[in-house]
């Protein structure tokens, strides 16, 4: 019966007489087959590059033990993949034929760079650490779990264990050395320009929804009105741009809309404008997985372009690369038209709009809290993932916004407090999801990142994903790269900085810690970090200033709780809950300009003024512009008077003030460019 049911498992077949049979009928605690339990990533990986391979059984003894210790599935093939080049590497160096003449030397030749001088320190330092953590785990796993009369058979299948440690070489230093000193260079270019990134990121979404806008009027006037194709309208951008864009509407053999791009014009002085940001990737064909078909001499001429504009082509060459259907993809037909048509460009609107409703929900949520790309694909449809309290004993009523997500090395949620601004756009995103899938709700979706599918193992109304699948963190990154393509952000040394996500919690984390000297305490609380010393190494000092935006909330479909009726009708937790509240600044705080989002006890003593934990709002920019005339007069006063500490303290509060009122400026100038009504005009093409 046993051998029947192993007779119908699929790595019982491909692993039989190749994988050692011990090995190959581990079991655990529960009487399960640990390949029953091995992810299918792993399973692939080992089907496709190890079935040949000299270490084959110490590779399946090590993802089995890292399987049945609970490593995520991420880690298990980040370790498995990197241990198999890099074996492979020095096999092939020595001419080496199996596991067994494999020696110390070799592996000092690897590391001290006397073989593959090309390869990184980075690569050296993987090899050393994930080598050293295969064999201490697989070791400690030999104790713990295997019966003392079997270990002796199964330390066989051990990696070799050699008495290097990972410090004696210059690469691992060199490696996180240079690793820290380039996000620290990058971290402090983006910084100071926050403002300016979250303010034309929003300029630049209000463009694609005119354009998308726009296009659904034209398509839905030809279908009305039976005209015929092609249809051309040009219509004016904003003064943003201030510029006439002018476009052909078609259809392709597939019987789909698209646009061609003619011309634009400069309203100015009628010179030959630029039009929008994403039309020279478009033009330079650099979408998807352009490089797989290129010639030599596009592929140099897209290289050379990506580069110019901060790109690591030898890490990256796709940046733009999406691995969610229907998101940033212009589809076959016109990828192929455009290949056979270079000197013209042609647009796929839908897939564009959708790529930056994403990016920019992404962008928001991260400079508001610094949350990780993980946790921030977690935010769900759900009213147990999107909470806001009330507390009416406030005039008037105030509301706190805030997402419970599962952060990184926890298994609990935890709170996250945004603006309201971030819920609506969550709903945006909700409605524009309902009418994609023509539904009065949203689709249960598996959740795409492997390290953490074993906490989201059920299937959930997740807001970042599209036709019926999970937003790929791969496509997220690409989708932020192309929302944010063209902004000049520069290292001091000239370098062109690529935003990415991680470098956004980076700049949250120093700009809370150095230029507001939050307590590195409340920052680890913040970034919902378990190590403090990753704190320290986030909040590195560089001058920076972070601000938020605060729109209006259309809140149909959110849990409440109303913390009044709360102490009349609930548990004595929600009652004890709201008396922690009351005596915070945080969560139920109107401050200076703004509101403050901290959930604990204020670490600046109330000088709310420039805080990472406020969010400034417009429609308090009187506050602000108040409280520096106060600045300015009292810096004289105190001048006068010779204190001039108290009259440094003053300028700071000036300085924080102006900073705070131009992040509001930004805040009005693209909510303005939001209700931007577009002059269009049309024709029938002759």
């Amino acid at each position: 019966m046993e051998s029947e049911i192993l007779e119908e498992k699929e790595w019982y077949k491909k692993l039989l007489g190749v994988v050692d049979d011990e090995i190959l009928l581990l079991r655990n605690v529960n009487n399960e087959y640990l390949w029953d339990m091995l992810n299918k990533q792993s399973l692939n990986y080992i089907y496709k590059y190890c079935l040949e391979s000299p270490w084959l059984n110490q590779f399946s003894l090590a993802v089995l033990c890292a399987t049945d210790r609970k490593q995520s599935p991420a880690s298990i093939n980040n370790m498995m993949s990197t241990l198999n080049k890099r074996l492979k590497d020095i096999f092939k160096a020595f001419d080496l034929v199996n596991i067994k003449d494999l020696n110390y030397t070799h592996f000092h030749q690897y590391l001290s760079g006397q073989i593959y001088e090309d390869h990184t320190n980075r690569q050296r330092q993987m090899l050393i650490s994930y080598y050293k953590s295969f064999l201490y785990n697989v070791s400690k796993w030999l104790k713990d779990r295997i019966e003392l009369n079997r270990q002796d058979y199964f330390s066989e299948f051990l990696f070799p264990e050699f008495p290097f440690d990972n410090r004696d070489y210059k690469a691992r230093d060199l490696a996180v050395t240079s690793a820290q000193k380039k996000r620290k260079e990058e971290t402090s270019a983006v910084t100071p320009m926050l403002p300016d990134i979250r303010a034309q990121s929003h300029f630049r979404w209000n463009q694609i929804k005119r354009l998308r806008e726009i296009t659904n009027k034209m398509i839905a006037k030809v279908e009305n009105e039976k005209i015929l194709l092609p249809f051309s309208f040009d219509y004016e951008e904003s003064e943003y741009l201030n510029e006439r864009l002018y476009f052909i509407l078609n259809k392709n053999s597939n019987d789909e809309y698209y646009l061609e791009f003619i011309k634009s014009i400069n309203l100015l002085d009628g010179s030959k404008g630029e039009g929008l940001w994403f039309f020279e990737i478009l033009n330079t064909r650099l979408l998807g997985a352009w490089s797989n078909l290129a010639s030599d001499e596009r592929k140099t001429e897209g290289i050379s372009f990506l580069e110019r504009w901060g790109h690591d082509t030898t890490a990256n060459i796709h940046p733009f690369q999406s691995r969610n259907d229907g998101v940033l993809t212009q589809g076959f037909n016109l990828t192929r038209k455009q290949q056979y048509n270079s000197s013209r460009l042609f647009i796929n609107v839908e897939p564009l709009y959708i790529a930056c409703m994403f990016a920019i929900l992404s962008l928001d949520i991260q400079s508001y809290s610094g949350a990780r790309i993980n946790e921030i694909l977690q935010v769900s449809y759900d009213p147990e993932c999107c909470i806001i309290t009330e507390d009416k004993s406030i005039k008037p009523t105030k509301r706190n916004y805030i997402l419970r997500l599962i952060p990184k090395g926890r298994d609990l949620l935890e709170n996250y407090y945004m603006p309201e601004s971030v819920f609506q756009t969550i709903l945006m995103i909700i409605k524009e999801l309902k009418s994609h899938y023509n539904s009065n709700t949203l689709p249960e979706v598996d959740y795409s990142i492997s390290s953490r599918k074993h906490l989201m193992n059920k299937k959930r109304k997740f807001v970042f994903q599209y036709n019926n699948q999970h937003i790929n963190q791969f496509t997220l990154n690409s989708v932020i790269r192309f929302l944010t393509h063209g902004l000049i952000i520069q290292t001091e040394e000239g370098k062109q900085v690529i935003l990415k996500t991680h470098l956004l919690r980076h700049a949250f984390a120093t700009h809370a810690a150095q230029t507001e000297k939050l307590p590195i305490d409340i920052v680890r609380k913040l970034l919902h970090q378990k190590d403090e010393s990753v704190t320290s190494y986030y909040a590195a000092p560089t001058n920076i200033q972070i601000s938020g935006t605060i729109e209006s909330l259309h809140d149909n479909w959110m849990s409440y709780i109303d913390i009044q009726q709360g102490i009349q009708r609930s548990p004595e937790e929600i009652k004890d809950i709201y008396e922690e509240y009351k005596e915070k600044v945080g969560t139920v705080s109107k401050v200076v300009g703004g509101i403050c989002t901290i959930d604990s006890v204020c670490p600046t003593k109330m000088a709310c003024m420039g805080c990472a934990a406020k969010v400034p709002q417009p429609e308090f920019k009187y506050e602000i512009e108040q409280y520096h005339a106060w600045a300015q007069e009292s810096e004289k006063r105190f001048l006068k008077l010779g204190l001039e500490v108290e009259a440094k303290k003053m300028k700071l509060a000036m300085r924080r003030a102006k900073m705070e009122l131009k992040e509001v400026e930004g805040i009005e100038m693209y909510k303005k460019d939001e209700s931007y009504e577009p002059n269009i005009q049309f024709q029938k093409e002759n």
